[in-house]
């Protein structure tokens, strides 16, 4: 009888125990998820794959300003300590080479900015007083040039815009085969281009601008004189007389080909020249 109810007791607890015990079936099954939970990597993935494209066509719309293109890059080579090449000056020190070699280094000036780099020449480099004609040095001066350029442009894989602006002084023209400044300016800045096409450059990436007197880069201290095509200018101040000569002077501006503008010609340092003539 005891025995009876022993047997009865332990089949009990194994009854009791293969009921909580896990179905062999499920052991080593993941849980289960419900396909909603992961639908929302789908979408989220959708959305920035089209935020992604969206902000690469506003990219390729945007017009790319590459003097403030070159600041950023500068800001973000000091910040990781690195060392930053400004494109502009090295073209700078390349062209300082090339008039070093064109032996005009005392006549001619270089500046650079974020808009590209100036070389500014004395008026006589190229011309005769009241004359558009290039004179033959000049010519030798300008061939050098370009031969630099074009060196320049191809090292760099990439194609420049040239403007040349003629500058002249104050006094007005009497007599001669220009009516005035603006005529003599422009027709200077014109036959510099005129070389430059010959050259082979692309006549639409070339610019000629005359602005006669109205850009001085020094002002002059007493009233203007005149000055006629077989006659010397009225005698005035040392200053003045220099002041006249530093504003009598070519400006070749080398840009780059995308620039859709042309800034103005900035205040600087240009090379001192003698008074010895006159526009």
């Amino acid at each position: 009888m005891a025995l009876s109810k022993l047997f009865r007791s332990k089949r009990n607890s194994e009854e009791q125990y293969e009921y909580r015990r896990p179905d062999d079936s499920m052991q080593g099954r993941p849980p289960a998820h419900s396909d909603d939970e992961s639908n929302w990597l789908v979408s989220y993935a959708d959305m920035m794959t089209l935020l992604c494209g969206f902000f690469i066509m506003l990219f390729s719309m945007a017009k790319l300003d590459a003097p403030q293109y070159e600041k950023v890059k500068e800001s973000v080579a000091k910040s990781f300590k690195g060392e930053y090449k400004n494109p502009s000056q090295e073209f700078a020190r390349f062209l300082t080479q090339v008039i070093q070699e064109a032996g005009v280094e005392k006549e001619a000036a270089i500046r650079n900015d974020s808009s590209g780099v100036s070389l500014v020449f004395q008026s006589a480099t190229f011309f005769d007083t009241l004359s558009a004609e290039i004179k033959p040095e000049g010519q030798k001066v300008l061939s050098q040039l370009m031969n630099g350029i074009t060196m320049r442009q191809q090292l760099d894989n990439k194609k420049f815009k040239i403007v040349v602006e003629g500058h002249t002084d104050s006094r007005q023209i009497l007599g001669g085969a220009y009516a005035s400044n603006w005529e003599l300016s422009g027709a200077r800045a014109s036959q510099v281009v005129r070389m430059f096409v010959d050259k082979g450059f692309n006549p639409q990436n070339l610019v000629a601008i005359g602005y006669a007197d109205t850009r001085p880069d020094s002002p002059t201290t007493a009233d203007p004189g005149s000055a006629t095509a077989d006659a010397t200018p009225r005698r005035q101040p040392a200053e003045t007389e220099e002041s006249h000569a530093r504003n009598r002077r070519v400006v070749i501006r080398i840009l780059d080909a995308k620039a859709d503008s042309i800034p103005l010609p900035a205040d600087s340092a240009y090379p001192a020249a003698p008074a010895t003539s006159a526009h």
